[in-house]
């Protein structure tokens, strides 16, 4: 199937009706080769792109490319005649949303990893076995970081100030590093796991004295490093189960945990009981699939080998949604972080589309 061929679509039906169902706009700018990662900002008004074309892309999801939209008049009530009618979308006829700006310096071969302060100033990104920190206003390269025997599979920004960076490695490390410091050297690098570690974030919370890092690893681990009191924790899903990604509910109580034979397990954070499995509903497998939270914590959000984007109610473990289109792999999810915009999601594949859906409400159609 061509990239232009495409129809995005929902397969689902009865579904709830604050979940994403149709296809409203596409990032265009990309060039040819798989989106990796995609990644609203905090404050829901931005998102970045992670590609294999060595970039990283911020867009205004939710705001038409005005030049785009000059050219190509009509596009709108196209989208607003076949959503009503429920048919799919095709790929040439979303709207490309607004770029804003493009980052390349220091990235020397696949982005694979992004993330970002709270204030949406700092980026920092991974290329190869390089940490690249980047200054999002000004473009500007600010630090590289050097020292993994492997590629890194993901990254973390500190919330508060942007200043401390997590790397986790397929060389089975994290590294910590100072962005305030004049020294290029980690200033700690954890090797509590025995394979590669496929995901780590920063948890920050002083109304409730959190200060941590978390990570899960192929070994069948996550670890959550108490960063104050200098202990760690570890939850043991079994040597059998890589897991290859994981998403905390909003108030960090829960964890979503995503393993490689299609199982996504949902504990209890503090005690490591588990409260649920979502499993059947997406393709896995192969590929390291992110899984995402939607902003009200009610449903959880899996990629797919098969080009799906699938929802669960996490609570029963029953798919509620379920999106089509990409031709290859779906594997980033990013659903928006304001529970007024929880229909807003964005999807990016293999097949070199990133595609923001929404539930077809006015306010989403009426800006493109």
């Amino acid at each position: 199937m061509s990239r232009d061929s495409n129809v995005f679509q929902a397969s689902t039906k009865n579904a709830p009706s604050n979940l994403p169902s149709i296809a409203t706009s596409r990032l265009v700018g990309h060039d040819a080769g798989p989106i990796r990662m995609v990644k609203f900002t905090s404050d829901g008004k931005y998102c970045l792109t992670a590609g294999h074309d060595r970039t990283v892309r911020l867009w205004n999801p939710l705001r038409v490319d005005p030049a785009a939209f000059q050219s190509k008049t009509g596009r709108t009530n196209n989208i607003s005649a076949l959503s009503s009618n429920h048919q799919g979308v095709s790929l040439h006829s979303l709207p490309p949303a607004l770029p804003i700006q493009a980052y390349t310096d220091g990235h020397n071969y696949p982005v694979s990893a992004i993330d970002m302060d709270d204030l949406s100033t700092t980026l920092v990104s991974s290329s190869e076995k390089t940490v690249v920190v980047t200054d999002i206003l000004t473009q500007k390269l600010k630090r590289r970081f050097q020292g993994h025997a492997g590629r890194i599979n993901s990254v973390a920004c500190s919330k508060k100030g942007g200043s401390i960076f997590c790397s986790a490695s397929y060389d089975g490390t994290v590294r910590i590093w100072d962005g305030r410091s004049f020294s290029s050297d980690p200033v700690q690098i954890l090797q509590d796991a025995t394979d590669s570690v496929s995901c780590v974030k920063i948890l920050e919370n002083s109304k409730r004295d959190i200060c941590e890092i978390m990570t899960c690893s192929v070994d069948g681990c996550v670890r959550t490093y108490d960063v104050r009191r200098g202990c760690i924790n570890t939850d043991d899903f079994g040597k059998d189960m890589s897991l290859t990604c994981f998403v905390n509910t909003s108030d960090d109580l829960c964890t979503a945990v995503s393993c490689l034979n299609g199982s996504i397990h949902i504990e209890e954070k503090s005690t490591g009981m588990l409260l649920g499995t979502c499993f059947g509903g997406h393709a896995a497998g192969r590929y390291s699939l992110e899984c995402s939270m939607t902003s009200e914590d009610e449903y959880l959000v899996s990629g797919s080998e098969d080009g799906r984007v699938v929802f669960y109610d996490w609570k029963t473990g029953h798919v509620v949604q379920s999106l089509e289109g990409h031709s290859r792999v779906t594997t980033t999810v990013a659903c928006h972080p304001k529970v007024e915009h929880s229909s807003v999601l964005i999807s990016g594949s293999y097949d070199g589309n990133a595609i923001v859906w929404t539930n077809g409400d006015s306010l989403y159609l009426d800006a493109f």
